[in-house]
């Protein structure tokens, strides 16, 4: 375990020269390669590193590059005649870092995944999230049905007459999509598309959505509140085109998110939210509201900001036309979430809420924020290094301003976790480093390795102790 996870580590430190990474793809540095991170997280590569990994026998090297979202869609692009399928698949599904947005692959090579031999392949592409919604809306009068359905997904670029075609397709999935996106203007859209979800074989994932947001005719509304079921119970009571009364009528519901939504319409007085039975616990994970995540009036934003409906507030912090005065309120509310989702959303929260909340969320995602641009980095050293909280301590590793005593002095800390944690500062000394190379901790030991500020000729000399020499790729046995 520790081998496998100090090459690694190696591979992963953006220090790392090409000769370096070259040996790390030999076969005898194949451990690693059941997870491949190095090549999946990586954000540049020399040229001739791209070169070898391109041309690399074992599947799974080549797969993570085409999942690596921190390179460009050009590097990725090279993969694109890549005999493997699951490759091609990795490029066609695009990157999925967690709210990192990555460079889309070039129109050519888009087009190729979406014309590719493959079914799933070209199912995959069509959908995806990175895929041009201008060559999407170039493929509404397509012979094939799947791409005519797929055209839908840019609706707004769609002329009246592509739009009329679609809606009046002879393939009833066609027909039903284009539905979907055009309810938002027009509720006799959305009663099509309530009847092909009625005789639909599969789910739709985005029923609910779509009800939360469409143009509905009053009589469709009437017979949804008093027929449908919860879930589309819950989608009107909440929809601000379903007119108030029909919503008011649901009040009483037997379902909690049913009158949850009702106590959330942007139509009520604060005074009619009181007399709904609904509350939201810290603990509820709830979908913002879509409303008030397009609020633009900052008359009206202030306003719900000092709602006493959490969830309003909560899908506040989604908001990208916030006022200031409006981000520093919700700084201080007393529901956590709030709080939590503003510094996730808000690039300009006061560095010390988000410092709070990262040191009081216990959450694996807590560790995004310390990529948030307010995070006090430069003030943690002077602050913590001599606290009695462990996990304060451990925080200092951000600080790129700590002083090389300080760094020094925690590396040999008390606390196996602060002491894991500095061996990434860059602070830190060659001479230190090699010491910590060399550490019983494993997870000292690879957070060294990981150290920008590891010599290059310390991480060769770590590969000659582990036995990884030639630049010879492994054997293929995997080409699909």
């Amino acid at each position: 375990m520790r081998r496998r996870d100090l090459l690694q580590a190696i591979g992963a430190n953006p220090s790392a020269p090409a000769d370096v990474l070259l040996r790390l793809l030999a076969d005898e540095a194949s451990e690693p390669w059941d997870r491949a991170a190095w090549v999946m997280w990586r954000g540049e590569f020399p040229e001739e590193v791209v070169d070898a990994i391109v041309a690399h026998p074992e599947r799974r090297i080549r797969m993570a590059l085409a999942e690596n979202g921190l390179v460009s869609g050009e590097t990725r692009a090279r993969l694109i005649d890549d005999p493997g399928k699951g490759v091609r698949l990795c490029l066609a599904m695009g990157p999925n870092l967690f709210r990192i947005q990555s460079p889309s692959l070039p129109e050519w090579a888009q087009r190729r995944l979406i014309d590719d031999p493959d079914e799933m392949i070209r199912s995959e592409a069509l959908g995806s999230y990175y895929t041009s919604r201008e060559l999407l809306a170039g493929l509404a009068e397509h012979e094939d049905a799947h791409k005519r359905s797929a055209a839908c997904q840019a609706w707004d670029l769609l002329g009246a007459a592509a739009r009329a075609r679609l809606l009046a397709d002879e393939n009833d999935d066609v027909r039903g999509r284009a539905a979907r996106y055009a309810s938002r203007d027009d509720p006799d859209a959305t009663d099509i598309y309530i009847d092909y979800i009625a005789r639909s074989d599969s789910p739709s994932y985005s029923y609910e959505d779509v009800l939360k947001q469409a143009l509905i005719h009053r009589s469709t509304a009437e017979r949804l509140a008093r027929e449908g079921t919860s879930t589309e119970r819950a989608a009107m009571a909440g929809n601000p085109h379903v007119p108030k009364e029909i919503a008011q009528s649901l009040a009483t519901d037997d379902e909690h998110r049913v009158r949850l939504m009702v106590a959330s319409r942007p139509d009520l007085s604060e005074d009619e939210r009181a007399t709904i039975d609904y509350h939201v616990r810290v603990e509820d994970r709830l979908d913002p509201l879509f409303w008030a995540c397009e609020l633009v009036n900052p008359v009206e934003i202030r306003r719900f900001a000092r709602s006493a409906n959490i969830l309003i507030r909560r899908s506040l912090a989604y908001n990208k036309d916030l006022p200031q005065d409006v981000i520093d309120l919700l700084g201080a509310d007393d529901d956590f979430p709030v709080r939590i989702l503003l510094c996730e959303n808000q690039p300009t929260v006061d560095g010390e809420v988000v410092l709070d909340v990262f040191l009081n969320w216990k959450s694996v995602v807590s560790a995004a924020l310390q990529g948030h641009p307010n995070f006090p980095r430069g003030q943690l050293a002077a602050r913590f290094a001599d606290d009695p909280d462990e996990h304060k301590r451990w925080l200092i590793y951000n600080d790129p301003t700590a002083a090389a005593d300080v760094v020094l002095k925690l590396s040999h800390d008390p606390n196996v976790n602060v002491r894991r944690s500095i061996a990434g500062h860059p602070n830190l000394s060659p001479e230190r480093l090699a010491e910590l190379l060399r550490d019983p901790d494993d997870g000292i030991a690879e957070r060294a390795a990981r150290n920008s500020s590891l010599p290059p000729e310390a991480m060769r000399r770590l590969l000659d102790e582990l036995d990884v020499s030639d630049l010879q790729g492994r054997p293929s046995t995997d080409a699909a």
